[in-house]
């Protein structure tokens, strides 16, 4: 039997600086499912790994705060550049699998919030704390648009060195560049037209406000019932039960389509939503061919 070779094709849909829609076309789940888990998990980024505290004199405990500076987003767009820490040659931490960041904060007079922005950074060319590049959030001072880390009362003291790493999400959430990735199948919508001509302008009107995504629309001059927006569907069936309670069960099909995949991808400000994409992509195609040369070389070695 004949193979049939695929070539799947992604389509962007939407992008922004945070997030991306894109459809996944001509493959199927475990391609899809692969993808979506290397976004998550194996997409690699910088993060603070290790902290070493000065002076504290905070409310907060040594680690508590390390916690804290873990889970900063560090903008990892030059990640590539940098070796993981297992395969530098040096013996702890250098510049080329590493980045050297500084905070020193101390409060003489009533309260002050330590932030993200107080971090600075020995490579800022290369990684700042996701803040660093943003426009400032409306309405709030650029020294109020940072992560906050500690607050600080008269008297006291914050300093520290803190080490950014290379890494993946299954080593440690902090090193995800996502904060959501879905997929659903497109959904394939059919009125049965012949149907509908049996319904009442109110019915009509009824059954397209029974889809609560709104993916129906009464036209008011044709008095004809068209698909609006076929991808806000979410397959609950409203539309056929509210069909099955005017009597005719067969107004509408709904049906996924099983080689299309409506992505939706949210990131932490670590990497664009494309970048990771493109990372991912290149991720699981280096795992393939891994995987190809190992049984290619596990099946020579067993006719030989």
């Amino acid at each position: 039997m004949d193979r049939i070779k695929r070539t799947p094709r992604i389509e962007i849909l939407e992008i922004k600086n945070d997030s991306m829609m894109f459809m996944l076309s001509k493959t199927d789940t475990s391609v899809a499912n692969s993808l979506r888990r290397v976004m998550i998990a194996e997409t690699p980024t910088m993060a603070i790994d290790l902290v070493e505290i000065e002076n504290n004199t905070t409310v907060l405990h040594d680690e508590f705060i390390a916690h804290r500076l873990g889970l900063i987003p560090l903008r990892s767009h030059k990640v590539d550049v940098f070796n993981y820490t297992r395969d530098c040659s040096c013996p702890d931490h250098c510049p080329e699998c590493s980045v050297e960041f500084r905070l020193n904060v101390s409060c003489r007079e009533g309260e002050l919030d330590v932030t993200s922005r107080d971090l600075i950074s020995a490579a800022p060319e290369s990684v700042v704390p996701v803040h660093g590049q943003d426009q400032d959030i409306e309405g709030l001072p650029a020294e109020k648009n940072g992560v906050l880390i500690v607050k600080l009362r008269k008297g006291q003291e914050l300093r520290l060195r803190a080490i950014a790493k290379k890494g993946v999400g299954k080593e440690h959430a902090k090193w995800q560049p996502t904060c959501g990735v879905t997929y659903r199948f497109e959904p394939d919508i059919r009125i049965n037209t012949s149907r509908m001509v049996e319904l009442t302008e109110q019915q009509k009107k009824e059954w397209v406000n029974s889809c609560p995504t709104k993916v129906y629309h009464y036209d008011e001059d044709s008095k004809e019932v068209e698909i609006e927006e076929a991808g806000r569907c979410t397959f609950c069936d409203e539309c056929k039960k509210k069909a099955a309670h005017l009597e005719v069960p067969d107004l509408v099909h709904i049906r996924q389509k099983q080689d299309r995949f409506l992505f939706t991808v949210e990131t932490t400000g670590a990497l664009r939503p494309e970048e990771v994409v493109r990372s991912a992509l290149f991720v699981l195609t280096k795992k393939l061919e891994n995987l190809h040369a190992a049984l290619s070389e596990d099946h020579d070695t067993e006719f030989h």
